[in-house]
């Protein structure tokens, strides 16, 4: 609870302390809690007014406190770059977006000293009516234009994913993860592919697409017990590979496909069949195995916690609006 709604709930909760005040100890005690409400609201505006726009690119407005104005421009640049990459200048709505990240606690009873700090990316036209997050993160996260752009990104893969069609959405919940560098994310594709051990995982090893696709979400299965399919993460790697494939316009194709399934959105996003897509995607994971190492402890920790995100979104306790 802040310090402005913490002094009221006091005097309401021991209401008989205050009785025993005579007249002038009870002004005293009003007089305290103006200035204590005059404090804090002039504190709320000292912050808003440090906030101050910093930089703008392709429709795009980077905006941050005192604190992280340094990183502002290179954080916006670094998302920029990957955003065009996989969406190209397509946003969450015609209405654009802005994502806020915030650091710290507004206020600390007894201390006021310090204000909250925040970086914020805005895609314009940015009206009121634009989709938004505002997340409260640890100043590690900041602590870069790097580690900024991976946290803007993860949250804004999320709104695009929740702006494409339903069976997109209900293929992939949560959307692609863009935390991950490439080659984190294909080697932990990989990974999923290769270690299977279901019916249908150990065929689509062995170069059967339709088990492939089966236990990527896209098919029903053809047999009786194909077992169980890939980690979401082996999802999220297929629609970025999708994108890559179809180059630029591949999202736009994805969202408008002719089609309402995941598949044939898919094939129209990279420009090719759907057996021709997964076929690639297979392939290339594949040319993997020879020459990588075991995963790292921390890529294994990282892709354990980011699909157990995809399968709570995937079982609507954290759905994504």
């Amino acid at each position: 609870m802040s310090r402005l709604g913490a002094l009221p709930a006091l005097v309401l909760a021991f209401p008989w302390t205050l009785a025993a005040q005579d007249a002038a100890a009870w002004r005293d005690s009003a007089y305290r809690l103006t200035a204590e409400i005059k404090r804090v609201r002039d504190s709320v505006q000292r912050a808003d007014e440090s906030i101050a726009e910093v930089a703008r690119r392709s429709g795009l407005v980077v905006s941050a406190s005192v604190k992280y104005q340094p990183i502002a421009m290179a954080t916006l640049a670094r998302f920029d770059s990957t955003r065009r990459r996989w969406f190209g200048e397509a946003l969450p709505s015609g209405d654009g977006f802005r994502i806020v990240l915030r650091t710290g606690e507004s206020w600390r009873w007894r201390r006021a000293t310090e204000s909250p700090q925040t970086i914020s990316i805005s895609g314009l036209p940015d009206t009121g009516t634009a989709t938004r997050f505002s997340p409260l993160v640890g100043s590690r996260a900041l602590s870069s234009p790097e580690r900024a752009a991976h946290e803007m990104l993860s949250h804004f893969g999320n709104m695009m994913v929740g702006s494409a069609a339903p069976s997109i959405q209900r293929w992939l919940p949560a959307g692609p993860s863009l935390i991950l560098s490439d080659t984190e994310r294909r080697e932990q594709a990989m990974y999923a592919l290769v270690t299977g051990d279901g019916n249908a995982q150990r065929a689509c090893v062995m170069g059967d697409l339709d088990a492939c696709a089966y236990v990527l979400g896209l098919r029903e299965p053809l047999t009786l017990d194909p077992g169980g399919q890939y980690y979401p993460l082996a999802r999220a790697d297929l629609l970025l590979f999708a994108l890559d494939q179809g180059g630029p316009g591949a999202w736009k194709r994805l969202r408008d496909g002719p089609d309402d399934s995941a598949q044939e959105r898919l094939a129209a996003a990279a420009g090719m069949p759907a057996d021709s897509l997964i076929a690639r995607w297979r392939h290339g994971l594949l040319a993997m195995r020879p020459d990588r190492g075991p995963i790292s402890g921390i890529a294994t920790l990282a892709f354990l916690a980011w699909s157990s995100v995809l399968l709570v979104a995937a079982l609507g306790i954290a759905k994504w609006a």
